[in-house]
């Protein structure tokens, strides 16, 4: 076991604590109401997904491969009793993927559904004002990406636009992609 084993534990309790405390902490009147993001890496993209869209996040995952014409479907997973499908935001986004996918959010619905990505980089807390609608701000999005962005929030180091989530998600039912319980994939 390497020596670093320990401080990267301690950072990932670290990281853990502060995103399960985004859900209960009261914001402060005076301090502005800010927006909640967890910023992540897509292939070589950079983007933003809001806290309050989602329901948990995960790394390293096991994901049990279904056979399915979709390409972005990666198969189902397990997420604290209850199982999703997961499907690969790189595919969905038209990035070629280079390795599997380690971490995943999982979306806050009643039947939920997970969604890979590369990396988690940072967990934002921004004022409203950081945020601006992505029209004319000179991103650089895949093709596919670009129906699910709405917003960008721009940082000291990076300019992340900000998945629409609940967009992406009606888009994946409403195509009859997603699969029920019982791992079929629902054709309408």
């Amino acid at each position: 076991m390497s020596q670093h084993t320990p401080t990267l534990s301690a950072s990932l309790s670290a990281l853990r604590k502060e995103f399960d405390d985004g859900f209960t902490d009261t914001p402060i009147e005076n301090a502005g109401k800010l927006e909640k993001l967890l910023a992540i890496r897509i292939a070589d993209g950079h983007y933003a997904i809001r806290v309050a869209d989602i329901g948990g996040l995960y790394v390293d995952r096991r994901i049990m491969p279904l056979p399915s014409p979709v390409a972005a479907l990666l198969g189902m997973a397990g997420f604290r009793g209850q199982i999703a499908a997961v499907y690969d935001l790189a595919a969905l986004f038209g990035y070629q993927r280079q390795t599997p996918p380690r971490w995943m959010v999982l979306s806050r619905e009643r039947e939920p559904v997970a969604l890979a990505f590369d990396a988690f980089e940072a967990h934002l807390a921004v004022p409203m004002q950081q945020i601006s609608l992505s029209n004319g701000t000179g991103t650089v999005l895949q093709d596919a990406s670009r129906m699910y962005v709405d917003d960008v929030v721009r940082t000291d180091q990076v300019l992340y636009p900000i998945i629409n989530l609940p967009s992406l998600l009606e888009d994946i039912r409403r195509q009859g992609q997603s699969p029920n319980r019982h791992g079929a994939i629902n054709h309408e």
